[in-house]
């Protein structure tokens, strides 16, 4: 029996030989040794008013550890996704392009901006979709003009958000971590504690991507160019890569918050990045 087996073997490599080359038999060994796996498919989280559609094993990517240390000193918190017992209302009204939005610090539910227009009229893609705040407009325009003439493709992914539509937003992360508010925390802000409220914050993606918005993101000309330039403009990054425990949320490459051109210059000169700066100006 262990003779005919040997031979059978025997007869299999010589066939094989006769009909494939040595990297076909090794090609084929390999693949019944480690067979391939079938790709993930993306799934994807639909909130309120179809205004955010975020790729979820994405937004996993974003937790990974930053690639650069921090390099100013700024205070950090052990849970940094936390939120304090004691919430307080801003110091600024919410129209004021400093005011500071974050765990501490919450808009009421009755905030809303009285300003707000379609981002269509900046003549950024998908912008019949959103509002964002009138004092963005100028700005806008100008950013996605100069993206356009260095080859970005720019669009918007979210603007404005309503404190209902936060609420929806939530919950939605909330059930999707099985009601562990500790992981919701890193990715989504609870309402009133959110920037897009404010009017003046804009998810961006871009037709690299398919317009699709999450970790995939940050690989984009599009992300590198408005790392670059979008401060020129008035816009700086809200939720850097490296700062998660000084910010209370994952990076997010696509999230950025209009303070306006001198203060964006002022701030980026500073070497601070926005949460730090808004805490000195509040």
């Amino acid at each position: 029996m262990i003779f005919t087996n040997i031979l059978k073997k025997i007869i299999i490599s010589i066939s094989l030989a006769l009909l494939f080359g040595q990297q076909d038999i090794d090609l084929i060994k390999q693949k019944e040794i480690n067979p391939p796996q079938e790709e993930a498919t993306e799934a994807v989280a639909e909130e309120e008013e179809k205004e955010v559609e975020i790729a979820i094993e994405e937004k996993k990517e974003v937790s990974t550890p930053p690639q650069k240390a921090s390099k100013q000193k700024v205070e950090t918190q052990k849970n940094w996704w936390s939120y304090p017992t004691d919430i307080k209302p801003t110091k600024r009204h919410g129209d004021d392009l400093l005011v500071l939005v974050n765990k501490e610090y919450a808009l009421s539910a009755d905030y809303v901006p009285a300003d707000l227009v379609s981002a269509a009229k900046s003549g950024i893609r998908k912008g019949n979709q959103h509002m964002v705040r009138n004092i963005v407009i100028a700005d806008l325009t100008e950013l996605v003009k100069a993206a356009k003439n260095d080859g970005i493709d720019l669009s918007i992914r979210s603007g404005y958000r309503s404190y209902s539509t936060q609420v929806s937003t939530y919950q939605y992360w909330l059930r999707y971590n099985n009601n562990v508010a500790d992981n919701a925390d890193k990715v989504s802000a609870r309402a009133g504690h959110s920037q897009h409220q404010l009017g003046t914050a804009i998810d961006f993606s871009t037709s690299e991507i398919q317009d699709g918005i999450g970790g995939r993101f940050h690989t984009t000309k599009a992300a590198k160019w408005l790392e670059e330039n979008a401060w020129c403009y008035g816009f700086v990054i809200s939720f850097p890569q490296g700062y998660e425990s000084v910010t209370g949320y994952n990076y997010e490459s696509w999230h950025y918050r209009y303070i306006g051109k001198d203060n964006a210059l002022e701030m980026i000169n500073s070497g601070k990045i926005l949460e730090v700066y808004l805490r000195e100006k509040n």
